[in-house]
């Protein structure tokens, strides 16, 4: 009987070809990523962080806008340092314009974030009418904030006869009226020329600014309202149920539930309104360009005065120094929220 010989089966052999095609594939895999943000780098870099530098940098020279500074031609550099910044600093229009805007830093948001909050929970109380709630703030938002000022400039026109605001004053007998309360003095009729003032001791606070931040107000809660409706989407039913079942009434419910759930969307709320407090120009521009006598000047507008208002001068430097100035205001105020956003642990 002829012996038998076992034969070891091998493992094919990977072609030259495959192998190339593996390696390309775990290549392509670990580059992919760069690839898929390398746009978006481009653009933030193209559009953001060199216009950023660029204005840093301006800061420090003295230039004028029909002569712009340009890190390209070293030649025309007139460096001055810090001296934009000193005289700014030292400058009473812009500490005015500080006050203004630190006004409705403090009253825009309240009033935005405070509103929203109540129209949010009776919408979502609301099952019927909320839709229509909803459509009333939400439509202001459709309107430019230079119309906006327009439309409000004519509401608050002193003529009853073409005024809204005067006009029913008007038929309320209380037009021109005076009222003196401790610090606060209040004149009804002219509402962007002198309405009032509050005297805090250290500061005399206008009224007209409260005038102007009305109308912002008006076009802007409805962000707030979709934000914080958006929010209470989130919330469960099962659990208002149970708050109930717990002797809990509308009011309870609205603090311990609903308020609660709407942590996070307040702080978005509150984060960009004092954003758009801080960079607020268009309705100021329209209804008052900053006045009477600065009273409602504002850093946006005051930057823009200085960069657009001379330009036979060389004021531009000044404006990009209370552009980084606001900037940073601005980087401060957003600063909570956006170590919230970037700590955030998703799940």
């Amino acid at each position: 009987m002829a012996p038998q010989h076992a034969t070891a089966t091998r493992a094919p052999r990977e072609k030259p070809s495959a192998r190339r095609s593996s390696r390309r594939s775990r290549r392509l895999e670990r580059y992919a990523p760069y690839l898929f943000i390398t746009p978006l780098l481009v653009i933030f870099v193209g559009f953001y962080l060199y216009p950023a530098l660029v204005t840093v940098l301006s800061s420090f020279f003295r230039w004028g806008l029909l002569r712009p500074w340009s890190p390209a031609e070293p030649e025309r550099w007139n460096f001055v340092g810090l001296d934009n910044y000193g005289q700014t600093l030292t400058d009473a229009s812009f500490w005015n314009a500080t006050l203004n805007t630190a006004i409705w830093l403090v009253v825009f948001p309240l009033l935005v974030a405070g509103l929203s909050l109540l129209v949010s929970i009776l919408i979502w109380y609301l099952a019927r009418g909320g839709a229509v709630f909803r459509t009333m703030f939400i439509l202001p938002m459709t309107i430019s904030l230079a119309a906006t000022g327009v439309i409000w400039s004519l509401i608050y026109n002193p003529d009853p006869q073409v005024g809204l605001l005067n006009a029913v004053l008007d038929k309320l007998g209380i037009l021109g009226a005076d009222w003196n309360v401790g610090p606060l003095e209040v004149h009804t009729g002219a509402w962007l020329s002198d309405p009032g003032v509050l005297h805090l001791g250290f500061a005399d606070l206008r009224l007209t600014n409260l005038a102007l931040v009305i109308p912002a107000f008006w076009a802007f809660t409805g962000f707030g309202v979709i934000t914080l409706t958006a929010g209470l989407t989130s919330v469960s039913y099962e659990l208002v149920e149970a708050a109930k079942v717990d002797g809990a009434n509308t009011w309870q419910v609205a603090r311990y539930v609903l308020i609660p759930a709407l942590r996070a969307p307040l702080v978005v709320v509150g984060v960009v309104s004092v954003i758009f407090a801080l960079r607020t120009f268009d309705i100021v521009f329209v209804m008052t360009g900053g006045g009477p006598a600065e009273d409602t000047m504002v850093l946006a507008l005051l930057l823009w005065q200085q960069a657009f208002a001379f330009l036979d001068t060389p004021q531009a430097g000044l404006a990009t120094a209370i552009a980084v100035l606001l900037s940073v205001v601005m980087i401060v105020a957003a600063y909570r929220y956006l170590r919230q956003l970037l700590t955030e642990k998703p799940g």
